[in-house]
């Protein structure tokens, strides 16, 4: 999958007007909707919530990463995606009145801002700017998975690798991001990304200081054929 233009693929991770104005309309009618919101603290490894667990409200990110994760009837687990800096989670499942279908995990230390169900419920019935918001931010996601079905279906392992760190990097910047957390993200292995990396470094593309990765070359990455086996 070539991503001709940057700016509107699935790695322009910088919030959306959909969702700066749904953070201006949470905090501007948070008095006003009789749940004032709350302040949270998770240590990295921490659960947010689990998978089947009754929605209590809405997530906005203040600092931190947050990974949803899907536990199978096999017991397996799999990362769906990730949540950063003022961005919203939890959200589906409070607009459809339905348990959480995944586990949320801090991948750092993270600070989330949290918004009761009831009074989100409240705003949304009571002003159309909010469900219009709501609306745009489920759009762009449902646009990020059909990107992300795409990038993993078409492209070969290396390219993958390289348009996964750009992605990962822009989304935490700070954020060591392990090889495990990589693979899953692409649905490959930590081994395979730990091959795929040493060849991007060595391309001069990346850098890799322990578990930091630094882009060197982010046009480089880029330009990799999708079709390209190393």
């Amino acid at each position: 999958m070539k991503l001709a233009n940057y700016e509107n693929s699935m790695f322009n991770c910088r919030p959306m007007p959909s969702e700066s104005a749904l953070i201006q309309l949470l905090t501007k009618n948070s008095q006003n909707i009789g749940h004032a919101p709350s302040l949270k603290s998770y240590k990295r490894g921490e659960t947010l919530y689990h998978q089947n667990q009754p929605c209590e409200g809405l997530y906005l990110i203040q600092s931190g990463i947050v990974g949803l994760k899907v536990s199978t009837a096999s017991g397996k687990e799999h990362l769906l995606r990730f949540y950063g800096q003022n961005q919203f989670f939890g959200h589906r499942s409070l607009l459809t009145d339905e348990p959480h279908h995944s586990s949320a995990l801090a991948l750092e230390q993270t600070v989330c801002l949290f918004f009761h169900k009831q009074g989100v419920t409240q705003l949304i019935k009571n002003n159309i700017s909010a469900l219009q918001a709501f609306a745009l931010l489920l759009a762009k996601e449902l646009k990020f998975s059909e990107l992300h079905r795409v990038l993993i279906l078409e492209n070969q392992i290396l390219a993958r690798t390289a348009q996964a760190i750009i992605y990962l990097k822009e989304m935490g910047p700070s954020h060591q991001w392990t090889r495990q957390e990589v693979a899953e993200f692409i649905a490959s292995t930590p081994t395979t990304i730990i091959k795929a990396l040493a060849e991007l470094e060595n391309r001069g593309l990346i850098l890799q200081v322990g578990r930091r990765i630094e882009i060197l070359d982010k046009a480089g990455l880029l330009a990799i054929p999708e079709n390209e086996v190393f």
